[in-house]
Order: C-alpha cells, then sequence, then structure tokens
C-alpha cells in the first residue's frame, strides 16, 4: 500500500505491508523518516525530537536542523570547496539532497523522487519499495555536463541506540581507523584492532557495543580500507530484531560508523555508513587516493537494502 499522509506537520508519502510502514518526505531530500516494524512495535530510525520539521535551505548546517531518520550525504558528508572546470565549487554540510526539494511520483506499490543539482550538473533519481520484511532503495545519479564530477555518496541512517545492541560490521573487518578527536580513541588517523582495542587510558573498549547516553560521548571511524562484503547491521536485544544492510561493495567499497552517546545536542543515535570515498570530504578522499569520479555523460547506479528481521516470531 502507498498513501500521502501528514508527518509532523509535512506532507509525506506511507509504504506498508504485512511487516513494515515507511515514511518519505519529498520536501526534505526524500529523507525517511520512519522505518516501523509492525510485529515487534519497533522502530528503528532516530526521530526528529521537534513536533514539526523545520524545512532547510541550500547550504545551511545540518546540525542546526533535526539530524534524525535516512538523509542521502551528496556529494559530500563534510563541507569543503572542490575545484571543478577552473572554478571552486562549495559542497554544502551533508550535501546537497537533505536540503532540497525532490519531485516524484507514484505507480502502483513504488516512489520514484527526483532531483536536479542547483551547483552541479547532475540529476538524482530514487527510487522505494517494500519486499517482505525490506526496504528497498534503487539509486542513479547521472552527471550531464561536460566535466567530471569528484563525490562521495554515504548511507546517512541514524538509528535508535540502546546500551545492549551489538554493532556487526562488514565480515572480516579486523582495523578500523578513527577519524574524529576521541577521548578514548585518539587523534584521527589512529588505527585500532576491531571488535574489542585498548583505550587512551589503557582499558577494554569494544568497537561492537554502545556507551551508555550519559557519558555524552561521540565517535566517528571506518574500517581500515575496503570491505570485503557488502553487508553489515545492528542486533537489538530488546526486540530479538536485526537490522541489516545489504548493498554492493563493488559500488561503495567504504564504511564508516558515527555514534553519538549523549554527546551531540544529547542525542543517542548512531549510523553505519556505507560510502564510496574515505572519508567525509572531497579533500581528503583525493589525498588518500579514494574518491569517486562521477565522469561526464555517465551514471552511478546502485541499491541499497534495509532488512529488520524478525528473529524469533
Amino acid at each position: 500500500m502507498i498513501e500521502k499522509t501528514n508527518f509532523k506537520g509535512i506532507e509525506a508519502i506511507k509504504l506498508e505491508n504485512n511487516y513494515l510502514k515507511v515514511i518519505i518526505i519529498p520536501e526534505l531530500g526524500g529523507k525517511i523518516a520512519s522505518i516501523y516494524n509492525i510485529e515487534k512495535d519497533f522502530e528503528l530510525l532516530f526521530q526528529n525530537k521537534e513536533d514539526i520539521y523545520v524545512k532547510p535551505k541550500l547550504y545551511d548546517a545540518f546540525e542546526k536542523f533535526d539530524a534524525s531518520g535516512f538523509d542521502d550525504a551528496f556529494p559530500t558528508i563534510d563541507k569543503c570547496s572542490v575545484y571543478i572546470n577552473n572554478k571552486h565549487i562549495e559542497y554544502p554540510d551533508h550535501g546537497e539532497i537533505w536540503s532540497s526539494e525532490f519531485q516524484y511520483e507514484t505507480k502502483e506499490d513504488k516512489i520514484t523522487l527526483s532531483y536536479n543539482s542547483k551547483i552541479l550538473t547532475y540529476t538524482y533519481i530514487k527510487k522505494l519499495h517494500l519486499k517482505g520484511d525490506r526496504l528497498i532503495c534503487e539509486y542513479e545519479i547521472k552527471n550531464n555536463g561536460e566535466f567530471d564530477i569528484p563525490c562521495i555518496w554515504a548511507f546517512h541512517c541514524l538509528v535508535n541506540c540502546e546500551e545492549d545492541m551489538k554493532i556487526i560490521f562488514s565480515k572480516g573487518t579486523d582495523l578500523i581507523e578513527n577519524v574524529h578527536e576521541s577521548k578514548y580513541l585518539g587523534k584521527e588517523g589512529t588505527v585500532h584492532k576491531y571488535p574489542q582495542t585498548l583505550d587512551l587510558n589503557g582499558g577494554e573498549f569494544y568497537l561492537n557495543k554502545i556507551l551508555p547516553k550519559d557519558l555524552k560521548n561521540t565517535e566517528k571511524y571506518y574500517v581500515k580500507g575496503k570491505v570485503n562484503k557488502g553487508q553489515c547491521g545492528m542486533y537489538y536485544p530488546s526486540k530479538d530484531i536485526s537490522y541489516n544492510i545489504y548493498y554492493d561493495e563493488k559500488k561503495l567499497p567504504y564504511l564508516g560508523f558515527w555514534v553519538t552517546e549523549g554527546g551531540f545536542r544529547g542525542d543517542y543515535n548512531c549510523a553505519l555508513e556505507p560510502t564510496n570515498g574515505y572519508y567525509d570530504d572531497i579533500i581528503k578522499s583525493t589525498n588518500k587516493n579514494s574518491v569517486f569520479i562521477l565522469q561526464q555523460g555517465k551514471s552511478l547506479c546502485f541499491n541499497m537494502e534495509i532488512e529488520l528481521k524478525v528473529l524469533k516470531k
């Protein structure tokens, strides 16, 4: 089933089947605001703490708005200045998509969202539908211009934290690189063993677990190098539910992880972030020879599948 609805004061589209209810907001970059498992009464996504959504403008700071749900971060995560066609182009904080209004159409049980960039020469198309206990997201980003576009796409999907949850990185992960000044993991660029390492005080630190909210901490780290398999997720013991992400590791070869344990605005959420850049902005990714170049006339096409799997009926 697909229908129009109102969600926190803004027009939205609801997808629903026997397993999931999903809320999409076209006016906010096609934000996915809710992924709800019906059987377990379980909301995956971190929710907007305000009663209504405030619509941002291009180049607004991401942190001044809701910072909730699942946004597409494109063409960057961190704001940066990029030299294209003999001029500097400013890439906005968390990219252009999250602050942009999308056109959309619905057909049968699928919604197609589309947008033409205001700062670059790309068109952005996202198609969403439900298949059993999975949300299927199909992407096509096309460069219509005469110059290549250096870019990063990242899966910026903020989910609720629980203290006993388990973070499941891609199979074969044995090292992570810290990319965010940390009181536990040290300076940017510090490499740690996964899943267990030592913090700066010599104490045990588990990279696959969540700290309590009252510690007011934040972390950001990446799997060191490319992942072996395009699958990762989280397990919530309180509901015996598994959140799984499936994707093509050749299209999105890197995997980041962000968590705020009360350290950012008091929020308690985290995000596994499959991406095609290592890491966070075009300059750093270029310096590490890991930036994606969307060539003129070419398209970047890939799928993301989000599963909420009930483990015990």
